[in-house]
């Protein structure tokens, strides 16, 4: 495995998910020269109110392309369909072989405490894919990897529960992330009339107050991670 591993990988529910909520830090990252990768376990396909999941796929397809582009990250997507997300061994499997290929030193996903089910199954899958990842007695094609940090941005739909503990300044990488963020249909309002680029350019601007900077994304850490994905394992 000659390519650099990468210094953050996203996983999200849905296409959208993870540029909406952690594009800032993304594009920070990759502004830096870090590598940075987005994992898509859905496309978000069943999320449109008039096109059908087929054509909205293909549309969500191109659109997490080019706001991948924008944020200067690489883009994966997986086969399962939205709204029918499950955490079955094959999927945590799935996850644990990107984590080995991918090699990320820090992780982003959903917090747990969610309205949503699409982001609890996805916060549940990703910790258990991480720890299958490193356990030496998961047997797969790649090694183990360790990833050494696991952090939850901060998304409308998963707020039960969510401290904001660790504050980023994205005021230099603000404008490409509304460049990413924009490339989404949703986030531009033209799908669901929830208001996502108000909202999430409000939260940067209260973050940004809460951190003394311009603009600011606020991340969540919980040592309750590695000790669930130890008993897992257990």
């Amino acid at each position: 495995m000659s390519e650099k591993p990468c210094d953050i990988a996203a996983f999200g529910a849905h296409a959208a998910d993870v540029e909406f909520s952690c594009g800032g830090v993304l594009a920070k990252h990759a502004q830096r020269g870090d590598r940075v990768a987005i994992v898509h376990l859905t496309l978000g396909e069943a999320g449109h109110p008039e096109m059908s999941p087929a054509d909205y796929a293909e549309q969500k397809k191109v659109e997490c392309r080019q706001a991948a582009e924008a944020l200067g990250a690489e883009v994966r997507w997986l086969s399962h369909v939205d709204a029918a997300l499950a955490a079955t061994p094959e999927a945590e499997l799935e996850v644990c072989d990107l984590i080995r290929e991918l090699r990320p030193r820090i992780v982003l996903t959903h917090w747990r405490g969610s309205f949503h089910r699409d982001h609890v199954l996805s916060h549940h899958l990703v910790i258990s894919g991480m720890a299958l990842a490193r356990a030496t007695s998961c047997r797969r094609a790649l090694p183990p990897h360790s990833v050494s940090h696991v952090f939850f941005p901060e998304n409308w739909e998963d707020p039960q529960g969510f401290r904001p503990e660790l504050y980023i300044d994205i005021s230099e990488s603000y404008d490409r992330w509304l460049e990413a963020a924009g490339k989404y249909a949703l986030f531009r309002g033209e799908v669901v009339s929830f208001p996502y680029r108000q909202y999430y350019e409000s939260l940067a601007s209260i973050r940004g107050t809460e951190a003394r900077c311009g603009r600011a994304a606020a991340l969540m850490r919980s040592v309750e991670v590695w000790k669930t994905a130890q008993a897992y394992l257990d």
